[in-house]
């Protein structure tokens, strides 16, 4: 699958990772002052005999053996910046407990490496992933897939990190993954090359995905997406487009509780995070909507029951004839202009 479709799957990590001589530093023109700041520490490291960087940011430890000096140079910052960005694009939430870590690896051969060291005879899990690389716990264990994506990925997953260390409750699957493609969307600033603009909306693929689904009468109704989890539809053998409009839709989900309708779902998506991060989610769930959906949203983290519990006043069904009118507002003609400039093509907004 590609970078779209990674499973987030959690496992327990093993560590262990030697050093070598200093290499040398990443050069001025692609560290710049505004790079630099974000890092507290940097040293050398290395992985199996290939020499790489070790930077220490306020929440992150980033470990990378690219040789792509401008990926190399900015990923610090960026990973730091992406931490900083999930505690106030949506609502403000706490700082993570622990550092998050991140792992680039330079190439899918050091990348499959790594995998085996950290995650021993749980490794053939994740080595099905086809490009990319997956988030465990609060590490996310990457491999260069270009000078975008590594990016995308870094922060879509890097919000998985972030939850992870930050919130006492899981959140729902298809919560998680729409916030964490809600948190991928960026521009680089024309004015400093290195500083990434966070842009929920500047984000084409998602889009192109729903407005086919949406061309095609492919759309799922908002129940299955709530039900449903990527392993569920790969379980199936659903296809690549399948499971690629799941993520476009939950993405188009978040983007809908955030901003539809004069925001009037936007409270209570705050309050959801806000209770996931304190620990009070699974708790009002099962106060408000009962045993049953508490229980499901335990055990496999799906189910209504989390709308049900912070937006009782809309049944399921009239959430989600709003939600599919709001993707046919956004998926209207002319729509991808307003993303591309990293815009709600929402003509309401």
């Amino acid at each position: 699958m590609n970078r779209a479709a990674c499973m987030i799957l959690a496992a327990g990590l093993l560590a262990g990772c030697g050093s070598t001589p200093a290499i040398p530093d990443p050069s001025p023109s692609v560290q710049t002052v505004d790079t630099s700041r974000f890092i507290t520490e940097e040293s050398a490291w290395s992985f199996n005999g290939n020499p790489g960087r070790e930077y220490r940011t306020p929440s992150a430890i980033v470990r990378t053996t690219t040789d792509d000096r401008i990926i190399r140079g900015r990923l610090p910052a960026f990973v730091e910046r992406s931490v900083i960005h999930y505690q106030h694009a949506i609502i403000s939430l706490p700082t993570p407990d622990e550092p998050i870590e991140t792992y680039l690896m330079g190439n899918r051969p050091q990348w499959e490496q790594l995998t085996k060291r950290l995650l021993g005879d749980k490794a053939s899990i994740y080595l099905g992933i086809e490009r990319g690389g997956f988030t465990s716990g609060q590490r996310g264990v990457f491999y260069d897939i270009g000078p975008r994506d590594s990016f995308i990925i870094c922060a879509h997953e890097g919000w998985h990190q972030y939850s992870y260390s930050a919130f006492k409750d899981p959140l729902p699957v298809w919560l998680d993954e729409g916030v964490a493609c809600f948190m991928e969307g960026f521009k680089w600033d024309i004015a400093a090359p290195d500083r990434p603009r966070f842009m929920p909306w500047a984000n084409t693929e998602r889009y192109d995905q729903l407005r086919i689904a949406a061309s095609r009468n492919a759309l799922m109704p908002l129940h299955t997406i709530l039900t449903t989890r990527p392993q569920d539809l790969m379980a199936r053998n659903a296809s690549g487009d399948q499971l690629l409009t799941w993520y476009a839709q939950v993405w188009a989900f978040v983007h809908f509780l955030y901003e539809a309708e004069g925001s009037r779902f936007r409270a209570g998506l705050q309050q959801i995070l806000l209770d996931a991060a304190a620990g009070n989610l699974y708790t009002r769930v099962e106060h408000i909507v009962g045993t049953d959906e508490s229980r499901l949203l335990r055990s496999r983290r799906v189910g209504a029951g989390v709308l049900g519990a912070y937006l009782p006043q809309f049944t399921l069904r009239e959430l989600d004839l709003a939600y599919q009118d709001y993707i046919q507002r956004i998926t209207r003609t002319g729509g991808r202009d307003a993303v591309v400039a990293g815009q709600s093509p929402d003509p309401e907004q």
